[in-house]
């Protein structure tokens, strides 16, 4: 792996880090996902009429990530809304990557072998460590509720995407047009419920700068992927894509203030070594 290779990856993972940082650090989570939203559409929209359709094979999986994606964006709010950064991103991300490994055997004949099957019981262990080991610290009501359902979801639109990436004959546009379907959704959502005024406060300038980038971080750290991929194997780019969850714990001890004892620093290093051995395998 170069030195590039190894920057793109970094900076996609610490990107992603960074918008879920944000988010819990807004004064209202769902405000603050509804910010990336508008970003992502925004700047998506310009690039969407220029590229391909994806193929009407992909079409279903398209609908039904779009709707996963909408329970998605409202559970992460939520989850940030009750737990604790440096909790919930290791839970919510390990248990994605465990409901996705255990389920393509079935879905994609990809069987794994025995390094794949110890880095799920190692993400196992280490995110029953970090949920019950935390005597509650971190967790407001219902919050393990929330991010596990987050997780679970998480691992839905991962194999959906997957397969609807593969049958879509143009992944990145595939790829967009979920992301903007879903966000569309998600605001959507928000004027049903009653919030149309604090959309409308998203819209004046200074918000609408954070929107952008907000929207650029969710959508570039997967563009650095996706860009990582074409230049180094793709599970070895997959697998140091989770360091994501060591720049969490960090952003949520240095900019969160968060009490990161030694456990949930050790629980997140074990989960995304366990991450690092399925996508690996």
């Amino acid at each position: 792996m170069t030195w590039t290779v190894l920057a793109l990856v970094l900076g996609a993972a610490a990107l992603h880090a960074g918008w879920n940082t944000a988010v819990k650090a807004a004064g209202s989570p769902f405000v603050a996902t509804a910010r990336i939203c508008i970003g992502g559409i925004a700047l998506a929209a310009p690039v969407l009429p220029f590229l391909p359709l994806p193929a009407p094979a992909a079409w279903p999986f398209l609908a039904a990530s779009v709707l996963v994606h909408l329970v998605y964006f409202v559970l992460t709010a939520a989850a940030y809304a009750r737990v604790d950064l440096s909790v919930a991103y290791p839970i919510m991300r390990g248990g994605g990557i465990m409901v996705t490994a255990l389920a393509a055997p079935f879905l994609f004949s990809d069987h794994l072998p025995p390094f794949g099957l110890a880095g799920i019981v190692l993400v196992g262990l280490a995110l029953a460590a970090l949920a019950l080991g935390t005597g509650g610290r971190g967790f407001g009501r219902g919050g393990l509720a929330v991010v596990t359902a987050n997780a679970l979801t998480i691992g839905a639109y991962s194999l959906l995407d997957g397969l609807g990436a593969r049958a879509s004959g143009a992944p990145f546009a595939y790829t967009l047009w979920v992301f903007s379907l879903g966000a569309a959704c998600n605001l959507g959502l928000m004027v049903l419920r009653g919030r149309i005024g604090a959309l409308r406060a998203l819209l004046n300038a200074r918000d609408f700068g954070l929107a952008v980038l907000g929207g650029a971080s969710a959508m570039g750290s997967y563009g650095l992927v996706l860009t990582a991929m074409t230049l180094a194997p793709v599970a070895l780019v997959a697998a140091l894509r989770e360091t994501s969850m060591l720049f969490a714990t960090g952003l949520a001890l240095f900019l969160l203030h968060e009490k990161v004892g030694a456990r949930r620093v050790a629980a997140a290093c074990l989960v995304a070594a366990g991450a690092v051995l399925i996508k690996l395998a």
